[in-house]
């Protein structure tokens, strides 16, 4: 399960810079670097400015599903293996308290 979460791991932080990436892509008035990318229309491009902003925007839009599922999932993991410890740390407590009240349990009862 290691294994697992450090995939999982690997792929949010791709994820999440990724989503920078295409935050700071996006067009938000005359500061951004969109310019960057050669977003600008002209007449030769392949994707007119209003569908490359409408790409980013669905990839945009994806990729924080795919950022939220995976936290939904990695959380769930986390949980799962924290309760595994803590089912154990419980057990290994009550056979403490037990080896604890044998010892102080008497063998013989006391001569009077």
């Amino acid at each position: 399960m290691d294994t697992l979460q450090t995939a999982l791991l690997t792929l949010q932080i791709i994820v999440a810079i990724s989503l920078i990436i295409l935050v700071l892509l996006q067009r938000s008035g005359s500061d951004s670097l969109g310019g960057i990318s050669g977003s600008s229309s002209s007449v030769g491009s392949v994707m007119s400015g209003r569908a490359a902003a409408n790409f980013l925007t669905k990839l945009t839009g994806t990729l924080i599903f795919i950022f939220m599922l995976n936290c939904l999932v990695l959380t769930a993991l986390s949980k799962k293996k924290n309760a595994d410890i803590s089912s154990k740390l419980d057990q290994v407590v009550k056979e403490q308290e037990a080896k604890e009240q044998e010892s102080k349990t008497p063998l013989a009862p006391p001569v009077e």
